[in-house]
């Protein structure tokens, strides 16, 4: 199976925030808030969050990753943290996935940075499996999230603005 890997373009929004959908479903959770404007919005711009990379084969796209430049202070590097990756399940084990990761490598490493991370829900054993067989290094550290009313609350307590 032949496919490429080239960096997100407006085109693919659409795209891009169906296959979100279809990971955040193959997690057991609800479809994100996340929609073609977002990616437009937060991808490109002057509102932009993130970059991201596409695989495609025969001008479809069966996966994505999206990611964002990090600072990583026990190391004193730069890196990226890679927020998503996802390949339509009737293409995993083509190397789409190890092609996603491989860009999102190249790109680190053209960036002055020196090491990518991301997450993975330990229930996830098929990704956990195949990031321990491209080398990764699973962490044993705890996820936290602030975010809606306890977010707000916070800042609210807050002096900074």
């Amino acid at each position: 199976m032949e496919f490429s890997v080239r960096a997100l373009l407006e085109k693919d929004a659409e795209r891009v925030a169906q296959m979100a959908a279809a990971l955040s479903a193959h997690e057991g959770m609800p479809p994100p808030p996340f929609g073609a404007d977002d990616v437009i919005r937060y991808g490109f711009g002057d509102q932009k969050r993130f970059d991201g990379i596409v695989a495609e084969q025969e001008s479809e796209l069966i996966g994505y990753t999206i990611f964002i430049n990090s600072f990583n202070i026990g190391l004193g590097t730069p890196g990226v943290h890679m927020l998503d990756l996802y390949v339509e399940h009737r293409v995993r084990g083509t190397g789409a996935g190890r092609a996603l990761i491989g860009a999102v490598a190249a790109e680190t490493i053209a960036r002055g940075g020196s090491w990518v991370v991301w997450q993975s829900l330990p229930t996830n054993s098929v990704a956990i499996e195949f990031y321990n067989h491209i080398g990764s290094r699973q962490y044993q550290a705890a996820d936290f999230e602030l975010s809606g009313l306890a977010l707000n609350e916070m800042a609210t307590e807050s002096s900074w603005r």
